[in-house]
């Protein structure tokens, strides 16, 4: 509003320039604003084109691998017993495997000792040699850790590297040291070699810690346990190799995680068979074989992927009768784009290739097809076929730049890339937009200055009827003031 108007005619210059200004701006903002609404819907239906195609693509490039068909899966009848898994190069077999014996680590007790009094006991200074097979630590028992305590933590400080380590049990006989080895396997044992120097002198020998595995006459094949009677020292547990046969074979081998007996293929020792079972005979079936829950996984999420895409580009392209209204339409509806897309999958699905009369040719071969509104299904009856007829093949057909997977992927790529189609609509579309803001700010210059124009023309009329009838008066004055005027009542 340019000030105060109307005042010398009387006119409603305010409303008679916003009506001519409305008049001029209303028609090109209606088109901006229906523009602008149609661009940015167009935008987000790119977007949702774009998500589901990316989603797709993901799942193309996950099938698209050839070591997911060489990927081999181990699976054993018992479990709490035998575990196994598999490289992509173990042979597919079945093997029978018994578990006789688990391999073991060394636990041994040395001689319990006494203090004075409440003083804790006391050694003679010197080394201890401890050692589980070709592994061995050296001790040095000086005044500042003669105890069991002192010792205890040189043996954990100078085994922490070698899997020896030391704690302190104390039974009816006393205090003694309880040493550990992480190393399984038959011949490694835990043995103590004692060396004293005279520097020190204790309340105890080192010598009493020395300590060898002695054979139990009354159990054959083991070791004397500690006495807690006597304080004598002896094995806790004892250091054994685990026992197995594979198909009837015997295997020995130091640890229970076994990786050298089959080719490709890592077992697991958990348990040892009852006694009842070993001495029946009975064995634990082991089966390596190719990954086809994998390659099912693979599959039914590619097909998942393609008909969210399918259902995407329907519900943008989607014209909906409306009762007693105009249909409402997609944003996308009679878009060349979906029209492309659609149409290069398809023919990319629906290609045959020469498999041979045994061979994998189209997706049909493995029980996939395409029903009446275009989405895909899987006939797992045909497809479980395929895999175990003809696994390599299904590779061979699905992988590789050649193979349906990768064409599908470089086709969906030529949209999706950052160079892509629907990125270039997408660029355009906000162009667009920018382009509207543009058109905004110049419509409302044109209007300012339409407006500053029609205030300035109204108010110089205004100001003209103002003197003019001003002028009107003055004349009516003077003609009254006259001889002979007569005024009419």
């Amino acid at each position: 509003m340019a000030g105060i108007t109307g005042i010398g005619s009387g006119i409603k210059i305010d409303e008679i320039v916003a009506a001519l200004v409305n008049a001029e701006k209303a028609p090109k903002t209606n088109q901006l604003d229906s523009l602008e609404q149609k661009t940015t819907t167009r935008i987000s239906a790119i977007g949702t084109l774009t998500g589901a195609m990316n989603s797709f693509k993901t799942a193309l490039d996950a099938l698209n691998k050839p070591a997911l068909f060489e990927s081999r899966t181990a699976s054993t009848s018992n479990s709490s017993v035998l575990k196994a898994t598999a490289t992509p190069t173990a042979p597919a077999g079945t093997y029978s495997v018994q578990v006789q014996q688990l391999a073991a680590s060394s636990k041994v007790a040395l001689q319990s000792v006494s203090g004075v009094g409440d003083a804790p006991a006391t050694f003679n200074s010197g080394t201890l040699e401890i050692s589980a097979g070709n592994t061995s630590i050296s001790v040095d028992v000086t005044a500042a850790n003669n105890t069991l305590a002192g010792m205890r933590d040189a043996i954990n400080e100078a085994g922490k590297n070698s899997g020896i380590s030391a704690t302190i049990i104390t039974d009816d006989s006393g205090p003694r040291l309880v040493l550990s080895s992480t190393k399984t396997g038959e011949g490694n044992d835990i043995q103590v070699a004692v060396t004293e120097d005279g520097e020190t002198i204790g309340g105890n020998a080192l010598t009493t810690q020395a300590f060898t595995p002695e054979a139990d006459p009354d159990n054959a094949g083991a070791f004397l346990k500690p006495s807690s009677d006597s304080g004598a020292g002896g094995v806790i547990s004892q250091a054994k190799s685990a026992k197995l046969t594979i198909d009837g074979l015997q295997l020995v081998r130091d640890s229970n995680k076994i990786e050298d007996a089959l080719e490709g293929v890592t077992l697991d020792l958990v348990a040892v068979q009852s006694a009842a079972d070993l001495t029946d005979g009975k064995t634990i079936n082991l089966t390596v074989g190719v990954d086809k829950s994998s390659v099912k996984s693979n599959l039914q999420k590619f097909v998942d992927a393609y008909n969210a895409l399918i259902t995407s580009s329907a519900q943008l392209t989607a014209v909906v009768e409306v009762e007693g209204s105009k249909p409402v339409a997609g944003p996308l509806v009679g878009d060349s784009t979906v029209r492309s897309v659609l149409a290069g999958l398809r023919n990319e699905i629906v290609k045959m290739t020469s498999g041979g009369d045994t061979g994998v040719r189209a997706l049909a071969d493995l029980g996939i097809t395409t029903g009446k509104d275009g989405k895909l299904a899987i006939n797992d009856t045909t497809l479980t076929k395929a895999l175990d007829s003809n696994f390599d093949q299904v590779g061979s057909y699905l992988t590789g730049t050649d193979g349906l997977m990768g064409r599908l992927s470089g086709f969906v790529s030529d949209y999706v890339a950052t160079d892509g189609v629907l990125k270039q609509r997408d660029s355009a579309l906000r162009g667009t937009l920018k382009d509207i803001d543009k058109q905004r700010e110049s419509l409302d210059k044109r209007v300012t200055s339409l407006q500053d124009r029609l205030y300035a023309q109204y108010n110089a009329m205004d100001s003209l009827v103002g003197q003019l009838s001003r002028t009107s008066e003055s004349l009516s004055g003077m003609l009254a003031n006259l001889p002979g005027f007569v005024k009419k009542d």
